[in-house]
């Protein structure tokens, strides 16, 4: 008999798992950056400070954390592969069965004992078996990755120099390609609340939401188009909206990021926005503009709890004409 059998949904949470700590940790270097960067390059002469020389020095600082970053990525696509293949049959991820049992006399064995398929053998094994195939760009990178994991993890030399807008990429694919069927944001959230802190409570308004506000405020400027479109569900230029029921979960208000540096709603219809994040559609209703003429806004909130704030800037009428008058008033 054959015991601690893994389950698929098992793998790809570990997969999971892994993949979100790649995918904070390089978010963290590009945030760190955008963060602290204008602070440490503010003793150069102006000239040197706005070329790209000091992001430069601060990636191939950052280089031996960005392949620790790339092992992690191996990892996580090794052990998604073994989870769709389970999801088949968990025997077919062993590699021999020469191994001794657990209880010798009473013929139990333990299956984390055996031996599994080489990495180099799970793709194939996964289009054999599996009802979906891999794609040839997933192949290539995740060959890439593999070779690049063996030369970090045997000898710790690896030459190539890592972008972290190179990681977003290969992240995104893996996402794509190991997890069809499920949402980023619903599982970021998810996975970045099972923290070491999980089970403490703490008096603070912090909370997974808000983490995922600061680091979209600094992550979003940065991406590409395509990486964009990927993470947010819809093209850079389209218009997009305050989700006000999200920025209140995260607490946001009182320091930067403002909900309103963060939209992440878009119109869906004549009436209703929809919010990436929560997944939620909220109604709206069309008005002449905005008062605050700053913005000029034509949609307001029709949201129970949020009715009459503008879509954009985040004002109430009422609130923007109140503000108006106290500062007359000094």
């Amino acid at each position: 008999m054959i015991t601690n059998i893994p389950t698929a949904d098992e793998l790809r949470l570990v997969s999971l798992r892994l993949f979100f700590k790649a995918w904070a940790d390089t978010a963290n270097i590009i945030t760190e950056w955008a963060e602290y960067g204008e602070w440490a390059t503010e003793s150069q002469q102006e000239d040197e400070a706005d070329s790209p020389a000091g992001w430069k020095q601060y990636i191939a600082a950052a280089q031996s954390d960005l392949q620790a970053i790339f092992t992690l990525i191996q990892q996580s696509q090794e052990i998604g592969l073994k989870a769709s293949i389970c999801e088949v049959s968990p025997f077919l991820l062993l590699k021999r069965t020469d191994v001794r049992p657990t209880e010798g006399e009473q013929n139990v064995w333990d299956f984390t004992d055996f031996p599994t398929l080489d990495a180099s053998e799970l793709i194939r094994v996964h289009n054999m078996f599996c009802s979906t195939t891999i794609s040839k760009e997933f192949q290539f990178k995740y060959d890439e990755i593999r070779r690049g994991r063996n030369k970090i993890s045997h000898l710790g030399i690896y030459r190539k120099s890592l972008e972290p807008l190179d990681i977003i990429d290969i992240l995104q694919l893996h996402y794509s390609e190991l997890y069809p069927g499920r949402r980023w944001m619903e599982d970021r959230l998810h996975f970045a609340a099972l923290g070491k802190w999980v089970d403490f409570q703490f008096d603070s308004d912090f909370n997974e939401r808000t983490g995922l506000f600061n680091e979209l405020w600094h992550l979003i400027p940065e991406l590409t188009d395509d990486q964009f479109k990927r993470l947010m569900g819809h093209e850079r230029n389209e218009k997009r909206f305050v989700c006000h029921e999200c920025g209140y979960d995260a607490g946001l208000g009182n320091a930067e990021p403002y909900v309103t540096d963060v939209p992440t709603a878009y119109l869906v219809s004549e009436d209703r926005v929809r919010c990436v994040i929560c997944d939620v559609e909220y109604p709206v209703k069309h008005v002449t503009s905005c008062p605050v003429t700053e913005c000029g806004c034509e949609w307001q909130s029709a949201q129970e709890g949020h009715i009459g704030l503008c879509m954009e800037c985040g004002w109430a009428p009422e609130e923007w004409q109140e503000s108006k008058r106290g500062q007359r008033d000094i």
